[in-house]
């Protein structure tokens, strides 16, 4: 029998072609940051034709944050490594940008020498914009169930808005991401929730209190965290609603919390609850004032409430950084706190 005839594979495939059917972006880059081939998908994501392409620097094609730097994946692989695989805007020289999940590879010759990097990026524009819809969907919901919230409590219009402004401006001095501050705003929003369970008569009432009374409006946290436990949001949301009223040193409730078991989204919320709450009108006492709330703060900063959220809040509050609004008719907060 005659021997078949041995072929060699890179005579039976062209694996440009196998690459060309990929809907990823493909581009090979030698170890000298010169672009070696573009795949058609690259092209299409990035607007810059395969001819401007092939034969430019790497670095003139999609410009970035780490080109020239040592975390350049170019250099991370020229280093050793072999694969790197993160998420995050691909930039073209053209001026477009895309989200996208990138892997950069190293590839070699026969020899085993280095000779440049494969680099695939996936385009995440889709998912972006499907969960900026979610986002938007869900800002709506939470919306409507504040809404709720207020027209159950009248007396307390307005106090999850302001406390989630002040939320986020806490926030933003504490240096947190957009992502997680999306989440405390959602969360401030709400955070009252538990209390459409509390009853007309004792949300109104005009005096102090029983003992039994004020153990239901304890309660409204828990409340809150049962109707919220369940759904699966990308944020802690039912446990920083239910640990807000918690104190660094245990007096808090319901479960009387201490310190770092206390979410740092709680420990937030807390306390711009507590300023919001000591500035505003309530059935049973009149506003006590802005002293009195900063008063009450640094009295327990670092006791009762965390003493960095503390220091931030009250820089917020003197600075004049937050808008209170009709809340305090007899004087001028902004007064009350520079002498």
């Amino acid at each position: 029998m005659k021997a078949k005839k041995r072929v060699d594979p890179k005579d039976a495939l062209d694996y440009r072609q196998v690459l060309e059917a990929v809907p990823d972006a493909v581009v090979v880059i030698d170890a000298d940051f010169n672009v070696l081939w573009v795949n058609a998908a690259f092209s299409g994501l990035s607007g810059i034709p395969r001819s401007q392409a092939i034969g430019k620097k790497c670095h003139d094609v999609f410009p970035g944050d780490l080109c020239g730097t040592q975390a350049c994946p170019m250099n991370r692989i020229r280093d050793g490594v072999e694969q790197l695989r993160y998420e995050g805007d691909k930039h073209y020289a053209c001026g477009r940008s895309a989200p996208g999940i990138i892997t950069a590879a190293a590839y070699r010759t026969a020899d085993g020498k280095l000779a440049g990097m494969i680099e695939i990026v996936s385009d995440m524009t889709p998912l972006y914009e499907s969960r900026e819809k979610f986002r938007k969907a869900m800002g709506g919901v939470i919306q409507a169930m504040s809404m709720a919230i207020e027209k159950r409590d009248p007396n307390t219009a307005g106090h999850q808005r302001r406390v989630t402004k002040l939320c986020r401006r806490i926030a933003r001095e504490l240096d947190f991401s957009w992502e997680r501050t999306e989440g405390l705003r959602m969360a401030a929003a709400i955070h009252d929730l538990g209390k459409i369970f509390v009853p007309q008569a004792i949300l109104n009432r005009s005096g102090s209190v029983t003992g039994h009374e004020l153990a239901i409006i304890h309660n409204h946290p828990e409340t809150a965290y049962d109707i919220l436990k369940d759904i699966d949001f990308p944020w802690p949301l039912a446990e920083a609603i239910y640990q807000h009223h918690e104190r660094t040193d245990g007096s808090g409730y319901p479960r009387r919390l201490k310190g770092e078991e206390i979410l740092l989204e709680a420990r937030i919320l807390g306390v711009a609850d507590v300023a919001d709450a000591m500035c505003c009108f309530r059935p049973y006492r009149p506003a006590v004032g802005m002293r009195a709330a900063l008063e009450e703060l640094t009295s327990w900063r670092g006791i009762k409430y965390d003493a960095d959220v503390v220091d931030a809040c009250v820089r917020i509050l003197k600075e004049g950084k937050m808008d209170w609004g009709p809340v305090e008719a007899k004087a001028d907060p902004t007064a009350e706190i520079t002498s």
